[in-house]
Formats: structure tokens, sequence, C-alpha cells
């Protein structure tokens, strides 16, 4: 019973206080959707989407090297490095003391798609022709800071591919000379065993059947001179050749081209035209409950109050 009129007491004051919660609650409303269409700017959202390939050329050592330091996971991180932010800001000419790189950072979205080589870049700003601009930016220049690294990295290949082929030319030198020496001290007859391929840099072994001949005529011991001076020119020959093939693969590679076959962009950012927030009609809907509450508890404590008023008791004379 006394739950019963529990019930019955919470409807009654309720109904007694409905206009008051109507009003509450449709000021509420009044408020949100005011701030919602007219006093808050509307936020927009503009996206670009990368893709990382795999080199579809012949497996070289610098693309091995590539394959190795330019996955989607690498190259996400590349894309939040400060290095590249600073020159983001730098080419869209953006406010230092508004963009800063952590400024940037945080705004800047950046998933790359589990299991897949997709790199999805977002911003969500105030200015939509800003937004486009500066994902582009960002795009662009990573490609272009990308290139400008692997190219740093090949100068760096070929001046060492450089020494180590100076260094081999003058072990190869060295050993033609003590054959040269051998060949006088054994009569062995004076033929070029090596001859320059027409690139200028390669050797090839020259050996025609009248040396072949001639070497079959030695003692044995010279011919054991021989075979070992000859099998220390071919291994150094061949290791001569080995770097100058890597030297040749390093200065044929275009790193501009390289990185353009290599990240590809799969949709560019454009300026967007519809907002994503505020969501006005959310903002509403939160605007409403939120009146229900603040009406109804207002409702239940003035009948609280009312009905807990102190009663005078009337003084008593003496």
């Amino acid at each position: 019973m006394e739950e019963e009129i529990s019930l019955r007491e919470i409807i009654e004051t309720m109904l007694d206080g409905k206009w008051i919660i109507a009003g509450v609650t449709a000021v509420a409303v009044a408020i949100s959707a005011v701030f919602s269409f007219f006093v808050i700017d509307p936020t927009y959202k503009a996206s670009s989407t990368m893709m990382v390939n795999h080199i579809n050329q012949t497996e070289t050592t610098f693309n091995e090297y590539l394959e190795g330091v330019m996955t989607p996971q690498v190259y996400v991180e590349k894309l939040k490095s400060p290095e590249l932010l600073s020159r983001v800001i730098d080419k869209e000419n953006l406010d230092p003391e508004v963009w800063t790189v952590s400024s940037l950072q945080q705004k800047l979205q950046i998933e790359n798609k589990e299991n897949t080589n997709l790199i999805t870049i977002s911003m969500e700003g105030k200015d939509p022709e800003q937004l486009a601009s500066i994902i582009n930016t960002v795009v662009a220049e990573s490609k272009t800071l990308t290139a400008e690294q692997v190219h740093t990295q090949l100068q760096a290949l070929m001046t060492e591919y450089e020494e180590k082929m100076t260094e081999e030319q003058k072990n190869l030198d060295a050993a033609i000379a003590e054959y040269n020496q051998l060949k006088a001290d054994a009569g062995l007859p004076a033929l070029i065993l090596f001859q320059q391929t027409a690139s200028g840099s390669q050797y090839i072994m020259e050996a025609n059947q009248e040396l072949l001949d001639e070497l079959r005529n030695l003692d044995k011991e010279k011919q054991v001179q021989f075979e070992q001076i000859n099998t220390k020119i071919n291994k150094l020959t061949q290791l001569y050749n080995s770097y100058y093939t890597k030297y040749e693969e390093a200065r044929s590679i275009s790193s501009a081209e390289l990185i353009q076959n290599k990240v590809e962009t799969i949709a560019e950012a454009f300026p967007p035209q519809n907002p994503v927030g505020p969501n006005k009609m959310l903002n509403i809907a939160i605007a409403v409950v939120l009146g229900l509450m603040a009406g109804t508890g207002y409702v239940f404590l003035r009948s609280y109050w009312k009905n807990t008023e102190p009663v005078n008791e009337p003084s008593v004379g003496v």
C-alpha cells in the first residue's frame, strides 16, 4: 500500500510540474539548437589514401634494402616524423604560433589498415580548403623526403663501392705484377691474361690454346706456382667485378622514380563539402534528455521543499 501511495505521489508530483518540466526541456533544446546551428563553427574532414607497393624490378641489393625499410608500418612513422611535418608547415606557410609540429601530429590521423599496404591520412578542421592542401602536401613532401634519403643512401653506397673497387684494383695490379714476374722467370709467353672490357671497368681473362700448350710444358713446381697466382687473380677479378656490378646498379637507379613506383597515391584529398560536426540532431537529443532530467529534478525538489516547511508553534504566555 505504501509503494502504491508513493508511486501515486510521484505521478501526481510530475503532473503538477509538467509545465515546468516542459519549459526547462524547451529551453535546453532551444539553447542546443542555437549553438549547433548558429554558434558552433562546422567541422570538416578531408582524407587521402596511399599504397606502398612491392618493387616489381629485378632484385638488387638496394631493392632488398628498400623492401626492408619501406614497409607500410615504417612509412606511417615517417609520415609522423618532425622532419617531414616541419617541411609541411614551411611549405604551407602556416602560422608557427598556431601550427607546431606537435599540434600537427595530434591533428593528423594516420592509419594502416591491418594486413594491407594501404595508408589513410585524414584530418578534421574548420577550413576545408586548408585541410585538403595540408594533407596533399604531407603526401607529396613524404615522397620528396624519402627520395632525398634514398638518394643519400645511393651516394653512400656508390662511394663505398668506389673505395672497394680502388682497393681491389690495387690488389689485382699487384697480383698481375706477381704473375708477370713469374712469367719472366719461367719463360712464359708474353701474352696479356687480363684485358679491360669495352666499359673500361670490368676485367676478363684471355687464355688461348697456344698459352695452354706452353703451360703444360712447364715443370711441376712452375705449374703449381702458376695455378696459385692464377687462382688468386681469378678471385680478385670476381671480387672487383662484383663491386663494379653493385656500383652500376646504384648509379642506374633514379631515386625519385623508384619512390614514385614504390609509394602510390590512390586518392588525393579534396575540400569536403559536407561537415562532419557538430552533430546537430545528436546535440538536440542530448538536450531533450538533460532538459527532462533537470526539469523533473527541479519539480521533485520543489515538492520536497514545500512538504517539509517548518511549522511555527504558537507562543505560550506567562
